[in-house]
């Protein structure tokens, strides 16, 4: 079956061939631009609704205002809570290469006094060997 040979009646009326898809065509247009239509009017009473209600608007963007002055007042404390914890961080990095520094002197002195005891050991033992020559 082809476009060419269906034929359709409305109203009395008989469409053949191409005759149908023009209707459908200029019947489908219409009710798209009825649709659209319907669509504006009504994005244009949600807009006069939305303007009706302007008195509860500007109370919340009076509260909205408020919290973002608070918002804004938080966040500089937390810039100037980030600097000092940068600040720390720095100072802790210093003292531990002040602390290894320190560490590393301690285990040259710790080496020197193992030295010089065993020294002290063997000035003793010589001492005794000294004194007690028989032995």
């Amino acid at each position: 079956m082809s476009l060419e040979e269906t034929e359709l009646t409305i109203g009395g009326t008989k469409l053949r061939g191409v005759w149908i898809a023009i209707v459908l065509s200029i019947g489908t247009t219409l009710a798209g631009g009825i649709w659209a239509v319907a669509e504006f009017y009504g994005r244009i009473e949600s807009v006069e609704a939305a303007v009706a209600g302007n008195g509860e608007t500007a109370e919340k963007l009076t509260i909205l205002g408020a919290n973002l002055e608070t918002i804004m007042e938080n966040q500089k404390e937390l810039l100037d809570m980030r600097d000092r914890i940068a600040e720390v961080e720095k100072t802790s990095v210093e003292n531990d290469l002040l602390v290894k520094q320190f560490e590393e002197k301690v285990n040259g002195i710790g080496s020197r006094f193992n030295k010089i005891d065993r020294e002290i050991d063997d000035i003793w033992k010589g001492l005794d060997a000294l004194s007690n020559p028989l032995q």
